[in-house]
């Protein structure tokens, strides 16, 4: 066979074993493959319940988080937001919230032991202060706003009474809580006590000059047309004497200590701790500091006048008046006919003698002011124009003022304050998100 022939021929069979080989090597590796790629059904199911449970958790942690960001929110972030600043000393949200709940339980408390006590609701409803206290009841909004000027108050307070040194110690708080309780130590102490006798002077009469004195006709009783005089003494029937019972020291300070435990129990119910209760009788405490520190600038002492008044509705009608006055018309009868005062008016216009701090404060600053015996006025306050006469002023101290005193510092103090806070309103700022946070009940 010749070499062409050969190389012309049909493939060899080795050659082609291997391109066959090589073929199915292919197909080999692909069976394999998708061999490789294939999920039995269980599988795939434990695949899926796998992204199911990798899914809960995923949100479950997102809710952690939301809840989490949002307890952080409303127990951190927001009590700390601020509500009002006084000369740069702030009231946060918390504290505002704290005092709210605390007002309302306290006004709460005071109306229960009202009712409590038998005495008609609806006829407080008519009557100051219990009527602003049922409205603040039942207005929110109202209590919060009256709550968050005295909080503003009570900063300026202790402003004060910083600049004054004046500092607030234990004594000073269980005074505030005595009172509050109506508990008084040293009498208790005197319970069952036997007082000492004392050994009264004997009095030296002091000669003097006195008028000669008139005789004096002595009373004769006179029967009545049908009476008939009758011997011997009338009968007079006994009344039955109700005796109530003298409590010991001891169960006096039993009360006292029950009734300021239940007083913190009630609190307690309304989840408002002790340490806030507390807090309370210190501020009382302070303002009573303070207003004694304030008071004892004037002196133990009150102005009181003998003064008479008419009061009318214009100047025009007042400047009149005074007219008329000066040209000799009686002060009496101008009263009686022009007051627009229905109690001193029908009297001539007289108050009676009186502490001159009982007045409002442009009427009590009138008589002060005045000269015994002159006409004052016009005088302008919230109830019309006045026309003022003081017949007298006295400056009074000692026991006779004593159950006076303390409402006149009161009414000093008040006064005080409002000056006060006058004072320092330019560093004064309530903002207005105060109201987003009144507790609702």
């Amino acid at each position: 066979m010749s070499k062409k022939s050969q190389t012309t021929g049909q493939p060899k069979r080795r050659k082609r074993r291997a391109s066959n080989a090589a073929v199915d090597g292919t197909e080999n590796v692909e069976q394999q493959d998708s061999g490789s790629s294939y999920r039995s059904r269980a599988e795939q199911e434990e695949e899926v319940q796998s992204l199911v449970v990798r899914g809960v958790v995923i949100t479950i942690g997102i809710l952690v988080a939301v809840l989490a960001i949002a307890a952080i929110v409303d127990q951190v972030i927001v009590p700390n937001q601020v509500v009002a600043t006084v000369n740069g000393e702030s009231i946060t949200v918390g504290q505002f919230r704290e005092e709210v709940n605390f007002e309302r339980n306290r006004l709460s408390l005071q109306i229960t032991q009202i009712q409590a006590a038998g005495i008609d609701l609806n006829q407080l409803s008519q009557q100051e202060p219990y009527r602003t206290w049922i409205s603040e009841l039942n207005v929110p909004d109202q209590l919060g706003l009256r709550v968050l000027n005295d909080m503003v108050e009570d900063v300026l307070i202790q402003q004060e009474a910083d600049q004054r040194n004046i500092t607030v110690n234990e004594d000073a708080v269980a005074q505030e809580v005595n009172e509050f309780f109506g508990y008084d130590p040293t009498e208790v102490a005197l319970i069952g006590v036997e007082p000492t006798a004392t050994d009264v002077p004997t009095e030296t009469p002091t000669p003097f000059v006195s008028p000669t004195p008139s005789p004096t006709p002595t009373a004769t009783a006179t029967l009545g047309p049908d009476e008939t005089e009758e011997p011997g003494e009338p009968t007079i029937t006994p009344q039955p004497t109700i005796v109530q019972p003298t409590l010991s020291a001891e169960e006096v300070n039993a009360n006292f200590d029950t009734s300021q435990q239940n007083y913190i129990d009630a609190f307690s119910r309304a989840g408002i701790g002790s340490g806030t209760v507390d807090a309370y009788f210190e501020r009382l405490a302070l303002e009573a500091l303070l207003a004694d520190d304030i008071f004892s600038e004037d002196g133990e002492t009150l102005l009181y006048a003998d003064t008479r008044h008419i009061l009318v509705e214009t100047e025009e009608t007042a400047l009149e008046i005074v007219d008329a006055l000066q040209n000799g018309e009686s002060f009496a009868d101008l009263a009686r006919a022009l007051s627009t005062d229905p109690g001193s008016g029908s009297r001539g216009g007289e108050l009676g003698e009186s502490y001159v701090g009982n007045f409002v404060p442009e009427f009590a600053e009138a008589i002060e002011n005045a000269e015994i015996g002159a006409i004052v006025g016009p005088v302008e306050t919230e109830f019309g124009f006045h026309i003022i006469q003081v017949r007298s002023k006295e400056e009074r101290g000692g026991e006779e003022i004593e159950s006076e005193l303390e409402i006149a510092k009161q009414q000093e103090f008040g006064r005080y304050l409002e000056e006060l806070r006058e004072a320092n309103e330019a560093n004064i700022e309530i903002f207005d998100n105060w109201i987003d946070y009144v507790p609702r009940g």
